[in-house]
């Protein structure tokens, strides 16, 4: 590992444990510099500032920046798109568990406009796009982008709000029984949607919407 590559670790993970203790807002190119034991021109030389740093860090640890090359793979392909759509959910969920830095960061882009926050969320709809816009269009029966919206959205404030909150509406969200019922619920929204997205593979059914699209284009 290069001097360069060793200083560019040391600051990323720096950023990672000011995350860990104190959340977003205790984090500053100051803080981090010193954490790091490196200089502010360095963090501004290497990553360009907050802003690119933050890219940096969340790279690889955001489930859409880990998984952006996930649904052009054969075996996704193979699976049906509930299949998909859960496992989606579950990992997402899993993430937040599992690194509060992450966490923290999300709770952060809730409540706080900046530049930093700005650019996550456009990189994460960017890559985000890669996997609702494969589901958009296999089904005339369900707007697949606002149903994928709202499950994703119920589960990431879940998520979150269970770092301040202990119950909501009287599931706990602390508990392996209170996380059950949650997946429990939406296995059954998933249940109502059409059965050929339940049954068949994404690959099968993009396969089907090209040929229906080809005749149409046919015929006109």
């Amino acid at each position: 590992m290069s001097r360069r590559e060793k200083t560019e670790r040391a600051i990323l993970e720096a950023l990672g444990a000011q995350l860990t203790e104190g959340g977003m807002q205790s984090v500053g190119i100051n803080v981090i510099a010193k954490r790091a034991g490196v200089s502010k021109e360095l963090i501004y030389r290497y990553f360009d500032g907050m802003p690119g740093l933050m890219l940096a860090w969340m790279q690889g640890r955001d489930y859409w920046s880990s998984k952006s090359g996930l649904l052009p793979s054969a075996d996704t392909s193979s699976l049906t798109p509930v299949a998909l759509i859960r496992a989606m959910l579950r990992e997402q969920e899993a993430i937040l568990a599992r690194d509060q830095a992450v966490a923290a960061v999300r709770r952060w882009e809730l409540i706080e406009r900046t530049e930093v926050g700005d650019r996550l969320r456009e990189r994460r709809e960017r890559e985000a796009r890669t996997f609702i816009d494969r589901l958009d269009g296999l089904t005339g029966d369900a707007d697949m982008p606002a149903f994928v919206s709202v499950l994703l959205a119920g589960i990431l404030y879940l998520s979150l709000r269970s770092k301040t909150e202990d119950v909501f509406l009287g599931v706990p969200l602390r508990t392996d029984e209170g996380w059950s019922r949650i997946w429990s619920a939406v296995d059954l929204a998933l249940s109502a949607l059409p059965e050929d997205l339940r049954a068949e593979s994404l690959q099968a059914l993009e396969r089907a919407r090209a040929g229906t699209t080809d005749k149409t284009e046919t015929n006109e």
